[in-house]
């Protein structure tokens, strides 16, 4: 007597018939005349962030279809179908960073963002250095069917992509550049096979994490040394190029300094040259000014003179024209005004006789 409540189910093998699959509450008997087995199996529950892969057979075309079952739910198969089963490289129990294949059996696939951490081992630099590099992986499904169509593992393909693109971003760099640009290891377009992969499966790749790398103790103590070498001299580089910057400050501020001073100067020449131009300005408009008034001057004076003159001589005129009038002789009376000498002696030289001493006497 074989029964079953809820969250079980029961899964019948009759014989020459199919399994039956009874989900109901219910209690069955095993009749070995009519069952070749009765089992007993637990309903399947699904979270929100799960889904399974089911296939069923028809069983009048004997076509296999598959469909997806999301969560969250309570998932009984019914008697013709069957589940997925994923058969992917999971993370070695005793290395996290070492990924074992086959080890993930589940049929539950996880839709969520997920992560798991790989070292690529054995990888040379173009000086032929050897190194491990540390990665974390972030990744993604974004397309079920298309997955389930196009890889078995999807882990072992992101693996083979990025030890590729590993190889090959690290061979062509010596061990000193691929140091200084180590850092380029976080940037998602350095791994194109990577992600040229995840667009083929269905799957995208947020970021890939460099968590650094790990060289053999003897490149690395000589590493070391070159470390403490190259930040001793650029300690002293830096010590040099301090004290040259003091000295440029120096020069430059001296520079500045006598620049300000000369400046300054020119500026107080400036300044005394434009209160002497306007000195020297200021006199000579004041100079023209009196010289213009000077002239104003004596040319009004000369016209006072010549109006004066202008006068008598009319007087005099009109005088004149008086006396004719009153029939007085004009050439006798002018003769009368300015009387003739009285006597008039006239001495002429000869020859040697002009520088003879002459003597007069007049009483």
């Amino acid at each position: 007597m074989i029964g079953c409540h809820r969250r079980w189910y029961l899964m019948s093998k009759v014989k020459d018939e199919l399994k039956k699959v009874h989900n109901e509450p219910s209690v069955h008997f095993l009749n070995p005349l009519d069952h070749e087995d009765i089992k007993v199996h637990p309903a399947i529950s699904l979270d929100a962030n799960e889904v399974l892969v089911v296939y069923g057979l028809d069983p009048d075309t004997h076509k296999v279809t598959r469909y997806l079952r999301n969560g969250p739910t309570l998932y009984i198969p019914q008697a013709n179908e069957w589940l997925h089963e994923f058969h992917w490289h999971g993370t070695d129990p005793k290395n996290k960073t070492r990924m074992i294949e086959g080890s993930r059996v589940f049929t539950r696939l996880q839709v969520i963002p997920d992560q798991f951490y790989y070292n690529v081992d054995e990888v040379r630099t173009a000086d032929d250095a050897l190194m491990r590099i540390k990665l974390m992986i972030f990744y993604e499904v974004k397309d079920i069917n298309h997955m389930l169509n196009t890889t078995q593992d999807p882990i072992a393909d992101f693996i083979n992509c990025v030890s590729a693109d590993v190889v090959a971003f690290v061979s062509k760099l010596s061990y000193t550049e691929f140091i200084e640009r180590s850092a380029e290891l976080n940037d998602l377009s350095n791994y194109p096979l990577l992600l040229d992969r995840c667009k083929m499966i269905g799957y995208e790749v947020s970021k890939v994490v460099f968590r650094g790398y790990y060289a053999s103790e003897q490149l690395q103590r000589m590493h070391d040394g070159a470390i403490e070498a190259r930040v001793k001299l650029k300690l002293e580089f830096e010590s040099e190029e301090q004290a040259e910057s003091l000295i440029d400050m120096n020069i430059k501020n001296d520079q500045e300094r006598a620049a300000l001073e000369q400046r300054l100067e020119l500026e107080d020449l400036n300044h005394r040259q434009s209160i002497e131009r306007c000195e020297h300005e200021h006199n000579v408009a004041l100079m023209k000014q009196q010289h213009v008034e000077a002239m104003c001057r004596r040319q009004k004076q000369q016209q006072a003179r010549l109006v004066m003159k202008q006068l008598v001589d009319e007087q005099r005129t009109a005088f004149y024209d008086h006396l004719v009038t009153l029939g007085v002789d004009l050439t006798r009376y002018l003769l009368s005004q300015h009387p003739q000498p009285s006597q008039v002696i006239r001495v002429v030289g000869t020859g040697d006789s002009a520088a003879t001493n002459l003597h007069v006497h007049h009483n």
